[in-house]
């Protein structure tokens, strides 16, 4: 009887404690699990840009004058051969005149001056070319001596490099006399009394006016500027560690731009030049200009349009799926936490391409298992938790 009065106890005691480590367990952490999937995978990189005409032209002045005022605003369209602005001659300065002219005056005499010397130099070419010619007989003859006649040939060769500078001093006054009455040509033309038309070289629109109103300009003066809008393409500068995974023929899809439906685009070239670029946190960035072109209709935007531009890198079609939010570190490997027999289980992995919510799985998981998005700090291998999907 006392044997088993005292098993009866132990057997009792047993219970209470398990009753009371029931009680007192602690109560499974709840997690949000999703279950690893095959599907497709894009992975891309995304930068802001902006749009632009691709042929920009600048109309500027061709001839010095007063310009009208400029009667197109920006976004007018123009075609090929229109007048885009007019100049009027501007009236003639006398003092300016009697410079040119005395200038032409002081050219001509130059020029009279530098004539002479030439015909000067042309004689004494011509009669050091005689006395050479007779040294050389009189030395044949022996009547003088072979000093003189080497004498002589310096003298000719002298004389006939003399001529030569004094023929090229001619010509250069030459032509500063037809400089100097050019410059009087083109100032005495100035109050002909025709305006000058700016024409416009293609059909497009007035992208921004340089000059709207009235106001003196001289030759080069840029007026307006005018797009070609057939030709509209996406500039985004991208970092350089991003832009050499880009290569020209890449799909890209603009997004952002004030619609609701993402624009498809291509890859038409990543510009060869690299510039320094200041972050909004202030830190030089190396960045370079990757060119898009629209894939179909641009949806009524213009020049300078702000948009995304998300160029696919990669894409796959049977990759294995985990999101990226129930991934994390774990020293130098990656990590998720599965869930098996209603315990978190930590388990490495090792990830390839990473898009955007999902990265690929290249091992350590198989489609079906269930893995914990967003784990909490007290989430750990091996305490119990209670599933739910994901809000």
């Amino acid at each position: 009887m006392k044997r088993r009065t005292q098993i009866a106890l132990i057997f009792g005691a047993l219970l209470l404690a398990a009753g009371i480590a029931f009680l007192f367990r602690p109560a499974p952490v709840p997690v949000q699990t999703v279950e690893v999937r095959r599907g497709e995978l894009q992975e891309f990189v995304e930068e802001e840009g902006k749009t632009r005409m691709h042929d920009h032209f600048v109309v500027a002045a061709t001839v010095s004058g007063i310009l009208r005022r400029v009667t197109l605003d920006a976004g007018d369209h123009v075609h090929a051969g229109d007048a885009v602005a007019w100049i009027d001659p501007a009236p003639i300065d006398p003092r300016q005149t009697a410079v040119l002219e005395a200038r032409l005056k002081a050219a001509k005499s130059a020029q009279d001056q530098a004539n002479a010397l030439a015909d000067r130099a042309r004689a004494d070419a011509a009669q050091a070319a005689q006395d050479l010619a007779r040294s050389r007989e009189l030395q044949q003859h022996g009547i003088i001596s072979k000093e003189a006649l080497d004498k002589a040939a310096t003298i000719d060769q002298l004389a006939r490099k003399q001529l030569q500078a004094a023929l090229s001093a001619a010509e250069s006054a030459s032509y500063q006399v037809e400089e100097a009455r050019a410059a009087l040509l083109v100032q005495q033309d100035g109050s002909s009394h025709l305006p000058t038309a700016l024409i416009s070289p293609v059909d497009g629109r007035v992208l921004r006016l340089i000059e709207k109103s009235e106001k003196v300009v001289a030759p080069g003066m840029p007026i307006l500027e005018i797009g070609y809008t057939p030709r509209l393409e996406i500039v985004t500068d991208f970092l350089t560690r991003d832009a050499v995974r880009i290569r020209p023929g890449m799909s890209a899809v603009i997004t952002d731009w004030g619609g609701d439906t993402p624009i498809p685009a291509v890859v038409r070239m990543i510009e060869p030049g690299a510039f320094t670029k200041i972050s909004a946190l202030g830190v030089e960035e190396q960045r370079v200009n990757v060119i898009c072109d629209f894939a179909g209709d641009s949806h009524g935007m213009e020049d300078g349009y702000h948009v995304e531009t998300r160029v696919i890198v990669w894409q796959g079609q049977d990759v294995l799926l985990v999101p990226s939010s129930a991934v994390f570190r774990s020293g130098s490997d990656w990590a998720v936490f599965t869930v098996k027999d209603a315990r978190a289980r930590k388990t490495v992995v090792q990830i390839g391409h990473r898009g955007e919510v999902y990265w690929e799985v290249l091992s350590g998981l198989q489609p079906g298992e269930h893995v914990i998005v967003h784990p909490s700090a007290e989430t750990d291998s091996g305490i119990r938790v209670q599933e739910s999907p994901p809000r």
